[in-house]
């Protein structure tokens, strides 16, 4: 199976939402993080960590793109 992130308007969630279920998907809605951190309702260490999730995903995207380099595990390991 492929993984599939779209940001979609409200209004056709539901008939979206059906359409993927019928051909025989998942559906995971996200949209409660995104409306608490447009509401300003998270915490400053949810905010810090959300910054920090963010970042390493960026980190591994360009990893994945051959950009930039991560350790390996023994030097990983070498840093405890």
């Amino acid at each position: 199976m492929t993984t599939l992130t779209i940001e979609i308007p409200e209004t056709v969630e539901k008939t979206l939402s059906d359409l993927v279920e019928q051909l025989g998907g998942k559906v995971i809605t996200t949209d409660a993080l995104h409306a608490d951190k447009s509401a300003g309702k998270l915490s400053h260490s949810e905010k810090k960590f959300i910054k920090e999730f963010e970042g390493a995903i960026e980190f591994v995207n360009l990893h994945q793109e051959g950009k930039v380099k991560g350790k390996t595990i023994d030097q990983l390991l070498n840093e405890l």
